[in-house]
């Protein structure tokens, strides 16, 4: 059953872990966006991606590698200043 969220104005290009639908298509395998093999976007939270197949209808959260969440711990530290009164060399 299609997803009461799918709307085909948010789509994601990704494999579908279920079915094989993009095997022997040129444009997916140079990683192209194609016209026919897209998944509907329904959910995005931070780097994940919750969609579903048009195809055979399975939905999944996928997990796109990159994005919110990929920073490293210590990039917001502050550096340590010097006491006030004393000379920076």
């Amino acid at each position: 059953m299609r997803d009461a969220q799918a709307d085909i104005g948010r789509r994601v290009w990704t494999t579908c872990p279920r079915c094989a639908d993009q095997d022997g298509c040129p444009t997916c395998a140079a990683g192209g966006s194609c016209e026919v093999h897209w998944r509907f976007l329904l959910a995005a939270e931070g780097r994940r991606l919750f969609v579903q197949c048009p195809g055979c209808r399975h939905r999944w959260w996928h997990d796109t590698g990159f994005g919110a969440g990929d920073r490293p711990l210590d990039l917001d530290a502050l550096p340590d200043f010097p006491a006030p009164g004393r000379a920076v060399v």
